[in-house]
């Protein structure tokens, strides 16, 4: 059903200046409008959740009944939403879309990294075709995806950030060894070397991080071998600084920094901030508007014959509730 839902909005979209009189009273205009906006509403709010049904994303498991399932159906999906909320301009509906990426919340990393990374040059290539401004459906998914990355896989700092932060100077083989171990996402490592060298490497390891690492010696075999784990602050530090790498890797599928600049906005400092350690991104609330339950076609079509012929009709999108005279009605006289 989604593809007709999706259709069927394209088509009234199109079909509005027929379908609101223009020999009609202001009041039969606004009328018309009234429905025509909410029928929009209530279709794009059933096509959402229809967007990734059909994938488990679970680690390893990207299958459903009856073989393999292509996830540029999911991305072909989303994108043909985009364009549909842009030409009907219903931005606050974009945000619907971060359902995708936020349920279930467990596998958000497979879904960034099976789904959405792949989308996101599809998305910009979409950009070319609308308005780049902040308010625009495409931006706005996009700065989301950004924000919901940020906050949920990347997280916030260790709680000693300084730890991260120090190199060994030292550039001979061992030390590059152990310059690689600071900044993995691995607690121990090893060093079968000589005892000048397995000195030079504590001094080392002292300078950088004096209380960062604990050293264990290992008697068998000759040499001996030089057992070097970190400390819990320690190996937090460096598994954080492996997921700024990884963040900052995501961020340049994005764009470059000025394109990332405009697409943030006012929170480019707060992705700023996160990326150099100083604090966590917070999101904030995103104002999201509940689906309609279930299949509502007769809901929908009761809906417009009632309002046509003169009756009040009562909101259509659940869990919102506004007096039909105070609602906000987007003029559809014009694209």
């Amino acid at each position: 059903m989604f593809d007709f839902w999706v259709a069927l909005g394209e088509g009234l979209w199109k079909k509005k200046d027929s379908l609101i009189p223009s020999g009609g009273t202001p009041e039969e205009r606004s009328s018309s409008a009234t429905v025509l906006n909410r029928v929009l509403d209530h279709l794009i709010l059933t096509a959402i959740p229809k967007c990734n049904s059909v994938i488990d994303y679970k680690p390893n498991a990207y299958y459903v009944t009856g073989g393999y399932c292509d996830m540029s159906q999911d991305q072909s999906r989303i994108l043909w939403l985009l364009d549909l909320v842009t030409l009907t301009h219903r931005v606050d509906c974009s945000f619907q879309l971060i359902t995708l990426v936020s349920q279930p919340h467990q596998n958000l990393p497979v879904k960034y990294e099976k789904l959405i990374v792949p989308l996101i040059p599809k998305l910009k290539a979409h950009l070319s075709q609308h308005p780049t401004t902040e308010s625009s459906p495409p931006v706005a998914f996009l700065c989301t995806l950004v924000k919901r990355y940020l906050q949920d896989l990347l997280g916030g700092p260790p709680g000693q950030p300084e730890a991260m932060e120090k190199n060994v100077n030292c550039r001979c083989e061992d030390c590059v060894k152990v310059n690689r171990f600071l900044w993995l996402d691995t607690a121990v490592e090893t060093f079968r070397v000589a005892q000048h060298r397995c000195n030079h490497i504590k001094n080392q390891f002292h300078i950088a991080i004096p209380s960062g690492v604990t050293f264990t010696t290992i008697t068998q075999g000759s040499p001996h071998t030089l057992q070097v784990t970190k400390r819990h602050e320690t190996f937090a530090a460096g598994k954080w600084a492996a997921q700024v790498q990884k963040a900052r890797a995501f961020l340049a599928v994005v764009g470059t920094p000025e394109g990332l600049a405009q697409i943030m906005g006012d929170r480019y400092p707060d992705v700023q901030a996160t990326l150099a350690g100083t604090k966590p991104y917070k999101m904030g609330a995103l104002a999201l508007v509940a689906p309609p339950p279930g299949d509502a076609v007769g809901e929908t079509t009761s809906t417009v014959e009632a309002t046509t012929s003169g009756t009040q009709a009562g909101p259509v999108v659940a869990g919102v509730k506004r007096k039909a005279e105070d609602e906000d009605v987007i003029d559809l006289t014009s694209d």
